[in-house]
């Protein structure tokens, strides 16, 4: 049950953040339909496996489906027709249900306020028919060990999501020299890697430069859940995610002035593999 409340609770706001991303983000827009379509087939795989439908109860079933058909039509309507991900819904039983969430979805995300998205969990539940398994629950606010009255409320400052490349390009051209053996020793990985763990790690550095990559530093001040027990400095994530551009979305600006280092990297790596 716990995990059904979850399921009502994320999708309908996952979707928002999924098309508020596409919206501000241009330079992401393939990574993120490649990641979309990668979590679609997962959703498919768990509802629509025989051996698992047979094992849940049908009414968590119905939910999954219905949701799950939910995020699909999103996906379709996101990738402008390229993707069918409803289609494994399209014969269900919850696959009305699912046309009638995605027409509500719209009407309410064509009129969103901040914070009026926790009101959609409320009617999406209704229309599922499972408003009466969860309560709402006051937020305590902040940690009771906070020190200074000055923290409270805590303030929220809305992120700024304008596409921007490198904040100082004549730093980064600077920092070519480092960024080539940066870069081989980030196809010396990938070629050690899977094409889904190459567009686990590249869209996680993404996520992470969202908040500025520090590339002025060669302090190694990040970790990625991708690369566990490792540090890495700025400029080392922006080469990883210039290299796995590269490889998963070629034809993408990734807004990084990284391509002649990238080249000469790449030359460097093909006469180390045609040696080996």
């Amino acid at each position: 049950m716990a995990g059904t409340c979850g399921l009502v609770f994320n999708v309908p706001l996952d979707l928002l953040i999924e098309r508020r991303l596409h919206a501000t983000r241009p330079a992401l827009r393939a990574i993120q339909l490649l990641s979309l379509q990668r979590l679609a087939r997962d959703a498919a795989d768990a509802t629509l496996r025989p051996e698992i439908r047979k094992i849940t109860p049908p009414k968590i079933l119905r939910i999954a489906g219905a949701l799950n058909g939910l995020a699909a039509l999103f996906l379709d309507d996101l990738s402008g027709g390229a993707t069918d991900a409803f289609a494994p819904y399209a014969a269900l039983d919850t696959a009305d249900t699912s046309r009638r969430l995605w027409t509500r979805w719209q009407e309410l995300a064509a009129t969103w306020t901040p914070a009026a998205e926790y009101a959609w969990v409320d009617e999406f539940a209704d229309l599922l028919g499972i408003r009466n398994w969860f309560t709402w629950k006051p937020d305590p606010g902040p940690s009771a060990t906070t020190d200074s009255p000055a923290d409270f409320p805590p303030r929220v400052e809305e992120p700024d999501l304008t596409l921007e490349g490198t904040t100082n390009p004549e730093l980064l051209r600077a920092k070519h020299p480092a960024a080539v053996w940066f870069l081989l020793d980030t196809l010396n990985r990938f070629a050690a890697m899977s094409t889904p763990q190459i567009h686990a790690l590249t869209l996680e550095v993404a996520r992470v430069g969202q908040e500025g990559l520090d590339y002025a530093s060669a302090d190694k001040k990040y970790t990625l859940r991708s690369l566990p027990g490792e540090h890495f400095s700025g400029l080392q994530l922006m080469c990883f995610m210039f290299a796995g551009f590269k490889r998963i979305a070629p034809d993408m600006d990734a807004q990084m002035d990284l391509e002649e280092p990238f080249l000469a990297a790449l030359q460097l790596f093909n006469q180390q593999r045609g040696e080996g």
